[in-house]
């Protein structure tokens, strides 16, 4: 019959001191290290190496009688919304509860560094956890060993925990602080997660070991035991492995050796992974011992099994005296578990399975149960029986530590893009910018969005613009098609469409508050970013030598007369009262002073030719065929500065080289005057362009560009160029320069169309090839039981994946398949063109679950 003990009774630890837990069993001390793992996937080759040799050095800084136990939490979690969300518009409420009750895999680390006694590991299975046959009284006067009361021997092993802890966060990859003593004992804290495998359970449930089998509480558990090198089936081990569901031809996608046993296992589970380290001299001389037992028993012929066994153990010791390694003794195993009325046979196949991806064969242990159940407790890795070590080099145990941790990005922030972790499903609030700005990681907010034919950039685009309006900010769209007309009218936007019957017409001659500043002296000049603007449009009219090369006297002569020519003009209209500032009086001016400024500083035609330039702009003037395009300010676009969002539907316009890019022109000058609007110096202001590309690498653009990134990062604007023509990024000098250079933020999506020539596009974005890894790993290894597709997140030299996953409501504003969207556009007729009914609506069309699914 098994014995009923009480839970304190059966506690492994006796007592806390200075940051150390000193346990019943010898009464060895250990520290225990919260861990902040890298984020999963996040790691390339390098990284892999660089941890193992971290763990390596760990080891040998440790030294000997010192046990390493990493444990890594893998607890379910349910998403519960936010209130504040809750709070929100139709599409962010239809998002939080779309997410509701999200079951998804939390990781918590750790690393307990423990001193154990000289000669540990003789102890076998009956001589560990003794104190489980005790009571607690026994323990009062009969706990730490007398070599443990040394001083100096305390302050020592305290020294070297410090040292592994500076190491650990002194590589930029793992981040350590000592569990104090709240984080161990608390409700919720470290003990109780454990003895309640739960990560929110406050009462610590029966552990019942009866039945050859584990019970605690609800849950049923079960031991999978890595124990002996013949488990190993794989023939070499290096610092990582490479992820079969990502990796390609064209792609190596490395992950840790273990991670098949991480997020990768759907189900909750812990990992242990013990490293004694012992006396080198006195395992050496133990393996040779062995080594000639072996050869005692051997009968001298080549294939003997005893004969082999002994030279391996000779090749061992050799490798580890002439490679400067240390022997430690490893082991591992994976506590799995799930509710009793669960599926335990599905959960034990799951792990069996991720073990199987290592090429190791795992052992079902019920045997060992109670002996690694107490082993796992936190400072009680004194418990494990030196049987289920497996003797091994340091730097090989090093690469089989597990390295990838869960998503940093929490899940209740109210400012950030809503998206989700791609290994765990689990709900996130990822600040795309804000972050990353304060982190500098990126210096400035601009972006591009790049994906394949049909990968869903106007879908994120719309998601992201939504997320955004709803902390305040204002965006103006630039597009040929109707992706953001949805969007535009769900926030009460404006939308403004281009019209051959009503084309676009401007004044940029005209100046407002933001145009004109006030020198020293009292009189006022043009602002920088109004002659740039005006330079800009000038060359857009009068082309800009395209044939010669931007370094040639010719192009920047003209720059130099225009620069002139500009405030030379509003010079002249204020001296004589004239306020009429439109094209037709700056032409007559010129008219009347250009060749007097080229005659007097003596510029050949050849350079710059008055009678050409003038007669390039004649047709602007009245009586011309585009008379009416710059001289009247359209009353659609008068007062656009003051709406909030703006949709310019362009149409065919955009195929148009002439007036497209005159018109690209005036709408960014919009944006602008956003810019400089101190009343909106606290908001993200958009300027969004969606395939735009053909008439913008006109090389006229690319100082108007670079003066735009440098405004908008001084005054909070963010520049949004989308296409799904990757190549428009790169098949242009000027796109090249002026816009990806100062977009630090990178998202791509499905890129599968460009993976046999990824190479150009990888130079010309300036992607590492970690970001190349993740991008070409987008999609490809997606749930079976939920629709979201993937996306990139590069920012400088970083990157992440998310899945960009919605709710059926945000859907059906963010559509732009023809097919949905028709039907999107009847069940709007239906609704009388109310599009909160219409997305509930739509939400609620049987076809349509599978999204939900």
């Amino acid at each position: 019959m098994e014995r009923i003990a009480d839970i304190m009774d059966v506690f492994p630890i006796y007592g806390y001191e200075r940051n150390s837990l000193i346990s019943k069993e010898k009464g060895c001390l250990t520290i225990p290290l919260r861990l902040e793992l890298p984020e999963v996937f996040t790691l390339d080759q390098r990284d892999y190496s660089t941890l193992n040799g971290l763990f390596f050095n760990i080891i040998d800084v440790l030294g000997p009688n010192m046990i390493l136990h990493r444990q890594d939490h893998f607890f379910e979690e349910r998403y519960d919304p936010n209130p504040q969300r809750l709070n929100g518009d139709f599409m962010e409420i239809g998002n939080e509860r779309y997410f509701e009750e999200r079951p998804f895999l939390r990781a918590e680390h750790y690393l307990f560094i423990s001193l154990v006694p000289t000669g540990y590991y003789k102890y076998g299975p009956t001589r560990v956890n003794s104190f489980l046959s005790k009571k607690r009284d026994f323990f009062l006067d009969r706990t730490i060993p007398k070599e443990f009361l040394d001083r100096d021997l305390l302050l020592d092993f305290e020294g070297k925990v410090e040292s592994v802890s500076n190491l650990l966060n002194g590589s930029g990859l793992i981040r350590s602080e000592i569990v104090g003593y709240d984080g161990l004992f608390d409700d919720g804290g470290l003990y109780g997660r454990y003895f309640s495998l739960s990560a929110s359970n406050k009462n610590l449930p029966d552990i019942d070991f009866s039945n050859n089998s584990i019970r605690i509480g609800e849950k049923q558990a079960q031991f999978f035991t890595v124990e002996n090198l013949d488990q190993f089936t794989k023939e070499y081990l290096g610092s990582y492995e490479l992820y079969g569901k990502f990796t390609t031809r064209h792609n190596r996608f490395p992950v840790g050796n273990l991670f098949s046993i991480g997020f990768k296992i759907p189900h909750e589970h812990i990992i242990n992974q013990y490293i004694y380290i012992p006396e080198q001299e006195r395992a050496l001389k133990g393996l040779r011992k062995k080594a000639k037992r072996f050869d005692q028993f051997g009968n001298g012929k080549k294939d003997d099994s005893n004969g082999i066994y002994a030279d391996q153990i000779r090749e061992f010791n050799t490798d580890i005296l002439e490679n400067h390694k240390e022997i430690v003794f490893y082991h591992l195993n994976v506590l799995g578990f799930n509710n009793a009325d669960g599926n335990h046979g599905k959960m034990c196949s799951a792990v069996a399975d991720g073990f199987k991806k290592l090429k190791i064969n795992a052992k079902e242990n019920n045997i060992d149960r109670k002996n690694l159940f107490f082993a796992g407790v936190p400072g009680n890795a004194v418990g494990l029986p030196s049987d289920m070590y497996m003797p091994m080099s340091s730097d090989m145990a090093a690469s089989l530590v597990y390295f990838e941790g869960g998503y940093r990005d929490g899940s209740q922030g109210i400012d950030g893009l809503r998206l989700i972790d791609r290994v765990s499903g689990r709900p996130l609030s990822v600040s795309v910018y804000r972050e990353p700005e304060r982190n500098h990681w990126i210096f400035n907010r601009g972006m591009l969005i790049a994906s394949g034919s049909g990968g869903g950039k106007s879908y994120v685009a719309n998601h992201y613009i939504a997320s955004e309006l709803r902390q305040g900010a204002e965006a103006i769209i630039m597009e040929d098609g109707n992706s953001y007309e949805r969007i535009t009218m769900v926030f009460g936007g404006t939308i403004i469409e281009h019209d051959d019957k009503r084309p676009f017409t401007f004044n940029p001659f005209k100046l407002d508050a933001y145009d004109t500043i006030e020198k020293d002296d009292g009189s006022r000049a043009l602002s920088e970013a109004k002659v740039i603007n005006l330079v800009t449009l000038l060359k857009l009219i009068t082309g800009d030598d395209r044939g010669v090369s931007r370094d040639t006297i010719s192009h920047e002569v003209k720059n130099t007369v225009l620069e002139n020519l500009l405030p030379g003009y509003y010079s002249h209209m204020w001296e004589t009262g004239n306020t009429d500032f439109r094209f037709d009086t700056f032409y007559e001016y010129c008219q009347e002073h250009l060749k007097v400024l080229v005659g007097a500083k003596r510029i050949s035609k050849e350079v710059f030719d008055p009678d050409v330039f003038l007669f390039l702009l004649e047709k602007y003037y009245k009586g011309g065929p585009r008379e009416r395009l710059l001289n009247r300010e359209d009353e659609r676009i008068a007062r656009l500065g003051e709406e909030r969002l703006v949709y310019f539907k362009l149409g065919k316009l955009i195929d148009n080289e002439l007036l497209f890019p005159i018109t690209a022109l005036m709408v960014m000058e919009i944006f602008d005057k956003k810019l400089l609007d101190r009343d909106k110096l606290a908001i993200n202001k958009m300027m969004v362009v969606d395939e735009a590309w053909k008439a913008l690498s006109r090389k006229e653009f690319e100082d108007y560009f670079n003066s735009q990134s440098r405004m908008a990062r001084k005054y909070g604007g963010q520049p949004i160029f989308i296409s799904q023509k990757v190549d428009d990024f790169i098949a242009s000098e000027v796109i090249k320069n002026a816009i990806v250079v100062n977009s630090h933020i990178k998202v791509f999506l499905d890129m599968g169309d460009f993976e046999n020539a990824f190479e150009n596009i990888q130079e010309m974005m300036g992607l590492s090839e970690k970001q190349r890894q993740s991008i070409l790993s987008l999609n490809r290894d997606l749930p079976l039981d939920r629709k979201y597709r993937e996306v990139a997140f590069c920012w400088k030299d970083r990157v992440k994946v998310y899945g960009v996953e919605t709710s059926l409501v945000e859907k059906c504003i963010y559509e732009t398949n023809p097919m949905e969207s028709h039907k999107i556009n009847e069940l709007h007729k239906k609704n009388h063109n109310n599009w909160e009914l219409t997305a509930k609506d739509y939400s609620l069309v049987p076809s349509h679950k599978t999204h939900e699914k």
